[in-house]
């Protein structure tokens, strides 16, 4: 039996859709798939189902927003939300549109071990251009792979081959934990025009459901350099409008133009997923129609 996954494009619908699945069967539980609605207090910036819905929700107010978070984290925990789910009884679903998160549920993930934090500290204190050269020692094929300024992949790359004694590629197929469970996908599809109005609608009801006090008072609660506040769109473009650096037409505008270059990224990388591509009224449609299509 497939689990179902419904994902999408930013403001395209998939939590409407969700929604109305747990209107039809109050005791469905919807695992988000969305690496923003972990944050607690990030409420409005990041859409998350309002109540009653909310209640049926699992994966969201993990953390706090200045607490770190990875995919490693979400594989484990969500799918022991869904096992948790099944064993009592009740169907599920997944929705969002974390790619990352997306991918490392249907195709399984290399969960490697902790390092310490002397080798952090060490990775850390280097220039990108050391570690770099430290790497292309250490793993040339790995590093052959990866732009010499790309510090993020280096960092990473740098610490499994340390951490395991093992090449990056090696240490992948040694750690390599499959999925538990399998999923029919479903990609929500969404006129371009359409999708825009959309996301410019969303952000100026997000201001008049209160944005920005929910930012305000995270700023004030966890400071500006949070990372849940500063890696977060609808929330990060408005820090230099509380410290008057910056308009809010500006901070809006900005908002707006970010969002739409989110949602195309993730176009391009639904394109490399396998799934049903259907509009919203084609998957409303299928998922009642299809009895078996629930866990």
């Amino acid at each position: 039996m497939k689990i179902p996954i419904i994902t999408g494009q930013t403001a395209s619908g998939k939590t409407e859709i969700a929604q109305k699945l747990i209107e039809d069967n109050e005791n469905l539980v919807v695992i988000a798939i969305d690496s923003r609605k972990i944050y607690k207090y990030m409420d409005i910036g990041t859409a998350k189902p309002k109540y009653p819905y909310r209640n049926n929700y699992k994966m969201i107010d993990l953390i706090e927003p200045n607490e770190q978070y990875n995919v490693g984290l979400f594989f484990k925990n969500a799918q022991n939300e869904i096992k948790k789910a099944i064993e009592s009884g009740k169907n599920v679903i997944l929705e969002g549109g974390t790619i990352l998160y997306l991918k490392c549920l249907i195709e399984g993930l290399s969960i490697f071990p902790e390092p310490n934090k002397e080798l952090l500290d060490s990775i850390k204190s280097k220039k990108t251009e050391e570690l770099y050269n430290e790497l292309l020692k250490l793993d040339k094929k790995r590093a052959l792979r990866i732009h010499p300024n790309d510090r993020f992949r280096i960092e990473r790359s740098l610490i499994v081959i340390l951490t395991t004694n093992m090449s990056y590629e090696k240490a992948c197929k040694e750690f390599y934990k499959k999925p538990d469970f399998n999923y029919e996908v479903y990609i929500l599809e969404i006129e371009k025009e359409k999708l825009y109005r959309n996301i410019e609608n969303r952000i100026y009801n997000m201001l008049e459901e209160g944005l920005l006090n929910e930012i305000d008072f995270l700023i004030k609660k966890y400071g500006k350099d949070a990372i849940g506040i500063k890696k977060t769109i609808d929330y990060f473009e408005f820090i230099d409008y509380f410290e008057g650096l910056k308009t809010l037409e500006d901070a809006i505008k900005e908002t707006i133009s970010d969002t739409k270059e989110f949602a195309r990224r993730q176009k391009r990388f639904l394109k490399q997923i396998k799934g049903k591509r259907m509009n919203y009224e084609e998957i409303i449609s299928h998922l009642n129609k299809t009895t078996n299509c629930l866990y």
